[in-house]
């Protein structure tokens, strides 16, 4: 099996867990849009891609029902998606890769991923695609790891991180994700609480900023990070200018970049060009 069906299974692991199935209030896209200066939703016809067990679709539907909400994801988190989003009639899931959408181009109004395309063989590729099928002037909107190549810290611990994945992405999922579970309360005492209270002053609050694992909300919440750092098969990450080109020679224009609070990548957008 190749690396882009070994990352299916290992998110279909994570996005059809029983805990998974309630709906949400909110979830990425609330976040992305308090820092994106646009409308993410409009006009007749959006793709979410990658759209793991739903819950940004299920919110982007259910709050603009005119919208047609076209949602595809390579795992099997897309069966958990049919049950969470039963009561809307406006969501149609696919399942497909990103490299390879299987939808004809020139047809949505605006596209929506967050978290995938990093997680790729091949991330120009995947912009290539939706950049097929988005309208003229349409816009994508995304979320990608940053290279952290500015900041020691989380650069030195992406580097840790990269080495003991050679040996985590071989342990059974099941297992890794118990043991993400036992490991996240650690990891929330040692990073998550110092840089709160680093926060709290502001001679340290961009301290505060550096620490990595810096956004945990409880000491069981950095569970699913934690799995997603040490279980995913692949992952690359990007710096500013590197992000900028590829959107560029991907086709997009008017490219802005900017950060959400407490995450460890960019949010960017941009509209198709032609």
């Amino acid at each position: 099996m190749d690396k882009s069906g070994i990352t299916g299974r290992t998110y279909g692991f994570l996005w059809t867990r029983p805990n998974v199935l309630k709906p949400v209030e909110k979830w990425h896209f609330d976040r992305m849009q308090d820092v994106i200066d646009e409308p993410i939703v409009r006009g007749e016809i959006g793709i979410d891609v990658g759209s793991g067990c739903g819950f940004d679709s299920f919110i982007m539907a259910r709050d603009n029902p005119s919208v047609r909400i076209v949602s595809m994801d390579i795992s099997d988190g897309v069966f958990t998606e049919k049950k969470i989003t039963a009561g809307l009639n406006n969501v149609e899931i696919i399942k497909g890769s990103a490299l390879e959408i299987p939808l004809n181009g020139g047809i949505f109004d605006f596209a929506y991923s967050f978290g995938v395309l990093h997680h790729t063989p091949e991330p120009k590729k995947g912009l290539a695609e939706i950049a097929r099928i988005l309208k003229k002037d349409a816009p994508i909107f995304l979320y990608l790891y940053e290279d952290h190549s500015e900041n020691f810290f989380k650069y030195m611990a992406i580097k840790l991180i990269n080495l003991l994945r050679m040996l985590t992405t071989r342990v059974p999922k099941r297992v890794l994700y118990l043991l993400c579970y036992a490991l996240s309360p650690v990891i929330y005492l040692f990073f998550t609480v110092p840089s709160k209270i680093l926060g709290m002053f502001k001679t340290t609050e961009k301290i505060a900023e550096n620490v990595p694992f810096n956004f945990g909300k409880g000491p069981f919440s950095l569970r699913g990070d934690l799995y997603d750092r040490f279980g995913a098969p692949i992952e690359h990450r990007f710096g500013r200018s590197e992000l900028l080109g590829l959107l560029e020679e991907a086709g997009f224009t008017g490219t802005k970049i900017s950060r959400m609070k407490d995450t460890a990548g960019w949010v960017c957008w941009g509209h198709k060009s032609k």
